[in-house]
């Protein structure tokens, strides 16, 4: 049984669509289907159906997906094991992080890289977590930095640390002791939101359809940047971490209140490929990580 052929299994069978997986895979779709026709070749037996939709799992395609993704994350483990026993660390490690977290966490980490490991060369790029998260199944990045919610099953996922979240707004739109917010009167607000691929946006979508209010943003916006910039021009409320934003609120130029009733918070979860051999660098910048988000005050903004 071909490895390479276990792993396309485990995107088309994750994706349900053979074109998906093509996609994510960097691959022809004649040149995945071959190897899906191969594999049930050496295994005689019939692993996916046909659908209008894609394709669906045979009972021997489940049973397979099931095992093949405690196989390949075993070899994973021991290929970087082996990989650990060299003694310098060196290479070139790829990571992504999505703005909020980046501030919090990017200029700490680069500079206790460098620090600890002056051989290691790092690439980090700044993407939403849908962005960051599809990074690391193609394989471009090798850690990630993602907020929990519909993570892969083919990403190892550990929380880093939780924040609460917060309605960020013009300080002419607060009272002076105003300090929290009901989260149906945050739904009545002029909202400046992410798109829907952004993993803020599904977490206040959900506890709206609790709440069984609409969420309706005036305006919609993925780069952080802007949502801050909107709000200090008063032009509607957006809703982030504390965490993401201290120089502007430290400086009175927007206020944050917590929003309660539900309260809502996210979990920061340090993420990478299951099935992908972790290198001495990564392996560093993984426990790296982990020491930072043990001593940063950054949790939940109290």
């Amino acid at each position: 049984m071909d490895l390479k052929q276990l792993r396309s299994f485990i995107h088309i069978a994750e994706l349900g669509s053979l074109s998906r997986a093509a996609e994510r895979l960097n691959l022809s779709q004649p040149a995945l289907s071959r190897q899906l026709n191969l594999l049930e070749e050496t295994l005689d037996t019939r692993l996916l159906e046909r659908t209008g939709r894609g394709v669906k799992l045979t009972e021997a395609g489940q049973m397979l997906a099931e095992r093949a993704r405690v196989i390949l994350g075993d070899l994973a483990r021991l290929e970087a094991d082996l990989s650990a026993r060299r003694s310098k660390v060196t290479g070139h490690v790829h990571i992504g992080v999505p703005p909020s977290a980046g501030i919090v966490i990017t200029g700490a980490l680069v500079e206790a890289l460098r620090d600890r490991y002056p051989d290691l060369n790092i690439s980090i790029a700044e993407d939403l977590t849908g962005d960051v998260q599809e990074g690391l199944l193609s394989g471009r990045l090798d850690i990630g930095i993602l907020h929990d919610g519909m993570i892969s099953r083919s990403l190892h996922a550990e929380p880093l640390w939780r924040e609460d979240l917060f309605l960020i707004s013009h300080p002419s739109r607060v009272d002076e002791n105003e300090t929290e917010i009901d989260y149906e009167d945050v739904l009545a607000l002029p909202l400046i939101m992410p798109t829907p691929k952004h993993g803020l946006r599904a977490k206040m979508q959900e506890a709206a359809f609790r709440a069984g209010r609409p969420l309706t943003p005036v305006v919609e916006a993925d780069a952080l940047r802007v949502l801050v910039d909107l709000v200090h021009r008063d032009l509607g409320h957006t809703v982030l971490p504390r965490s993401s934003l201290v120089m502007e609120l430290s400086t009175g130029r927007l206020k944050a209140r917590r929003i309660i009733n539900p309260e809502l918070s996210r979990k920061v979860m340090l993420s990478w490929l299951q099935d992908r051999p972790l290198s001495t660098g990564a392996k560093a910048v993984l426990d790296t990580l982990r020491d930072l988000a043990g001593t940063m005050p950054m949790a939940d903004g109290r």
